[in-house]
């Protein structure tokens, strides 16, 4: 009986730690796709990069209003919360010419996908 305790509880054990693995990695999908024009974007438009949120868009539109425009996407590790990691999940959403075209993939919660996006 000691035995099977045991196994019930490793068992449990192992699908609760699925469940996270599966809920983080649902997370920390990127649901954006288009680019970011740092050196124009809105902090509207910044806050749509992964990790980023509204303190941060402004730090970064104030950085870009201190010091000018940012000569190199790398130039935005010089802000206070933007290290290695989390320049590595937006390096490939940022530019700093042309257009900002960003846009969220995600739906809403409550909107239905039309017949097109199904």
């Amino acid at each position: 009986m000691h035995a099977i305790r045991k196994y019930f509880g490793v068992a449990v054990l192992i699908c609760l730690i699925g469940l996270v693995c599966q809920t983080r990695i649902c997370f920390s999908a990127v649901e954006v796709e288009g680019k970011v024009n740092i050196n124009t974007a809105t902090e509207d438009q910044i806050t749509l990069l992964p990790g980023i949120g509204s303190k941060l868009a402004a730090e970064i539109v104030n950085h870009r209003a201190t010091n000018g425009n940012f000569k190199t996407i790398d130039d935005l590790k010089k802000i206070s919360g933007v290290g290695d990691k989390k320049f590595e999940k937006i390096k490939d959403f940022i530019v700093v010419d042309g257009d900002t075209t960003i846009k969220s993939t995600k739906v809403a919660k409550g909107e239905k996908k039309t017949r097109q996006e199904k």
